[in-house]
């Protein structure tokens, strides 16, 4: 949260950031009380029930006593790439995938023994090592997946949050 703004500047850059006269102000801003008078940086939802959000207990009480960055908790929820992580994430957790996986795997197991009873191959033969090779592991696969997005999401949210550091650090004292 902002320290130190008024309910002027507040005002101000609502009513710039419109594009708005002052004398068009009038109802316009469509935010809550709280946070015109700085009370929080949430311009809508203010009593948003939190049966609404399906936060269970614990979560409301993680969030609660601070023992996480709840801002940057924020930042990762609200980064474009979360939600496709957030279903490839339900994806293996549920076991959606699972019998694809099996399914596939199966099927280059068949081919191997084929290749095996045929040709019967020598132990060092590429094409062997090759249907091998092509098995997939359920949670290897998901877990370099997962890992991908959640290196785009970090690297986004580091590179914006050390550019505002930068800005803050460099800008000229009044």
């Amino acid at each position: 949260m902002k320290q130190g703004i008024t309910v002027q500047e507040r005002l101000k850059d609502l009513r710039t950031e419109r594009h708005l006269k002052l004398e068009e102000l009038a109802d316009f801003y469509w935010v809550s009380t709280d946070y015109l008078l700085c009370r929080t940086e949430n311009r809508n939802h203010p009593d948003t029930e939190l049966t609404e959000l399906h936060l269970s207990d614990s979560m409301v009480e993680l969030l609660k006593n601070e023992r996480i960055n709840n801002r940057l908790l924020c930042e990762i929820a609200t980064h474009e790439d979360f939600v496709p992580l957030m279903t490839d994430t339900e994806i293996y957790v549920d076991g959606v995938a699972t019998s694809h996986f099996q399914n596939f795997n199966s099927l280059l197991e068949v081919l191997r023994g084929q290749v095996l009873s045929q040709y019967q191959p020598v132990e060092e033969d590429t094409a062997l090592k090759a249907l091998q090779a092509m098995q997939i592991q359920e949670e290897d696969y998901f877990c370099q997946i997962t890992h991908r997005t959640w290196v785009t999401i970090l690297h986004a949210i580091g590179k914006r949050t050390r550019t505002i550091q930068t800005v803050r650090w460099t800008a000229p004292m009044p």
